[in-house]
């Protein structure tokens, strides 16, 4: 699940990711760097027909365009590659709070259901094709023929039905997808039709007797729900947990050892399902070692040094310095449909943040142009809300102008004060990097002036999502980063009254969010096949979101990917169907990376 953590400095694809990226669902496009052997991508908005004999559309981005002859891949090494926080729960998929770099090594050992390619269609994987019926109630499923996990079990229908229920008996996962079906024994209306062929069937809050129209339910399948593992293994590690570190799938590679906070090395699987548009086996590297290098500004240097050939990075700052140097390090940029950083309000805390008048004050207060000129290396652009550009519901004017506003902030906290008489302070929670205790010092003057006291609170990135998911003490307005995605539908599980949860109980809603109009909304878009219509519903979101101040944007993100000339194929892969695979959020598949020996 992909949440996000802190604000200025990426720690999140879902729960479905970040999630907190949660990353359940994210989706960006990226401009393509100048060394790559794909040639540039295009980030012009069209619209794309989902797989399945849908009519619903999303944005989407042009396929990679060659701008010059493009290099054989050749066979073998060792990748090196980076990220910013160790996975929690490692690896089951009902278990994993997954960031984007959970997902970068998730996925060289997993296949999921579906994925969305790069004109943000839903696509096949271990799916070779799919539909659903009239109303879009049953979707049914065709496994593709002769896979197999590395263990020899059988990727089937079966198999994933298995993966399905456990996913849907999980507290992490199961909030995700509370409008699937549930069949009499409470386990997820997943059921076998045949050998290779099943079927899910919805139902409002799991149940069967009210069926929910749902055109985009494939999303929740390309990322960590579509995860497969081996029932075999799955099993196994419910009997010794132990094993839970060493999971099986039927992924490119292998896991050949994994230290959590050191080294998770993977192996080429000799036996993958894959082949490139030549016919050659995939993958082709011999292996991957993944390391845990915590802030940005150290895996730069490691990257310089020679120590990690590949690493990705939100921090604005980095991504600037790498624009200076990118003869030597070239670097793909993603920038399309990206989350917001901002600060999140736990809206169930007792006190002051319970007022609107104090939220709006908080979020006039801050100077947005200034925190990125201070913090983001002056490259970002001022969010006015938590829908970017290119997504459903974004507004280029939403209510909020952006500026800072110190004379209406003061007047909203002196209204407040006259109710409520006494100090009004606040505990801001961030993680553990220079960058970020920068923005919270920024953020506790920019407070201070209109008369609100803050205390400081950082929390190391591998705790952060779960203080979070649990209503910590800590966590009253907290540095976060999430809500990538063209769809609005993949936002129901972060806002969504349903999933708010009281502080010490598991919440998905993070910000314990409960708008009746925003649940009105969310509810009207999911079972919308008509993206304009979707479109009116998620602007209308937007607005709520504005107009009672539940949180404090900051900026959208950008993503970078430097890495060193020799590596090629960064999110190159062609699927199955022919299409080009989606780098997004942080993520950069790494099934056709290949090393160019001659760079």
């Amino acid at each position: 699940m992909e949440t996000r953590r802190s604000h200025s400095h990426r720690t999140g694809r879902l729960l479905l990711a970040a999630v907190a990226t949660l990353g359940l669902v994210a989706g960006a496009c990226s401009k393509k760097d100048s060394g790559s052997s794909g040639g540039a991508t295009t980030t012009a908005a069209s619209s794309a027909t989902t797989a399945g004999g849908g009519d619903t559309t999303v944005p989407a981005t042009e396929a990679p365009t060659t701008t010059a002859a493009k290099k054989k891949p050749v066979m073998g090494g060792t990748l090196k590659v980076s990220g910013e926080a160790e996975v929690a729960n490692a690896w089951t998929p009902g278990k994993i709070q997954c960031d984007q770099y959970c997902y970068v090594r998730a996925s060289t050992f997993f296949d999921t259901l579906l994925v969305r390619n790069s004109k943000g269609e839903f696509v096949g994987s271990l799916v070779d094709k799919f539909e659903h019926n009239a109303d879009y109630t049953v979707w049914t499923f065709h496994m593709r023929e002769g896979i197999k996990f590395t263990d020899g079990t059988p990727v089937d229908a079966e198999a994933a039905v298995f993966n399905l229920k456990e996913q849907g008996a999980s507290l992490l996962t199961a909030a995700a997808i509370s409008d699937m079906g549930r069949l009499p024994d409470g386990t997820l209306a997943a059921e076998v039709v045949d050998p290779m062929t099943f079927t899910i069937k919805t139902g409002k809050g799991g149940d069967l007797t009210k069926p929910v129209p749902w055109p985009v339910m494939p999303t929740y399948l390309t990322s960590q729900l579509g995860y497969v593992a081996s029932p075999t293994w799955l099993k196994a590690a419910k009997a010794d947990p132990t094993l839970e570190g060493k999971p099986v799938g039927s992924g490119p590679f292998i896991v050949e050892s994994y230290a959590p906070q050191e080294k998770l090395v993977v192996k080429r699987n000799p036996n993958y399902w894959m082949k490139d548009a030549d016919g050659n086996q995939l993958p082709y590297l011999d292996g991957i070692e993944f390391r845990v290098i915590q802030d940005s500004e150290t895996a730069a240097e490691a990257l310089k040094n020679g120590d990690i050939d590949v690493f990705a990075t939100s921090s604005s700052a980095v991504i600037a310095d790498f624009r200076k140097v990118s003869d030597t390090f070239p670097m793909t940029e993603q920038d399309q449909f990206v989350e917001t950083n901002y600060n999140m309000i736990d809206l169930a805390k007792p006190g002051p943040l319970q007022d609107q008048r104090v939220r709006c004050a908080l979020r006039k207060a801050v100077n947005r142009q200034e925190l990125i000129d201070l913090t983001g290396g002056g490259i970002l652009k001022v969010a006015n809300g938590l829908r970017s550009p290119g997504q459903e519901g974004y507004l280029a004017d939403n209510g909020d102008d952006g500026k800072q506003d110190i004379e209406g902030a003061k007047a909203l906290i002196a209204d407040y004060l006259k109710e409520h008489p006494g100090p009004i302070a606040v505990k801001y929670g961030t993680t553990v990097s220079n960058l970020n205790a920068q923005t919270a010092e920024l953020l506790k003057g920019y407070w201070k002036e209109i008369g609100v006291d803050t205390t400081i609170v950082q929390v190391p990135q591998d705790q952060y999502i779960t203080k979070a998911l649990f209503g910590d003490p800590d966590f009253e307005i907290f540095g976060w980063r999430q809500h990538g995605g063209p769809l609005i539908d993949a936002q129901y599980l972060w806002w969504h009254s349903s999933n708010a949860k009281d502080d010490g109980q598991l919440s998905l809603n993070f910000a314990r969010l409960k708008d009746p109009i925003i649940d009105d909304n969310l509810d009207k878009a999911r079972s919308e096949a008509d993206p304009a219509k979707r479109q009116a519903y998620a602007e209308a979101i937007n607005k709520e979101m504005v107009d009672k101040c539940w949180n404090v944007p900051g900026s959208w993100t950008l993503w970078g990917v430097p890495h060193k000339p020799a590596v090629q194929g960064l999110g190159e892969l062609v699927l199955p169907d022919g299409s080009a695979e989606n780098d997004n959020g942080g993520f950069f598949g790494l099934t056709g990376a290949w090393l160019d020996k001659a760079a």
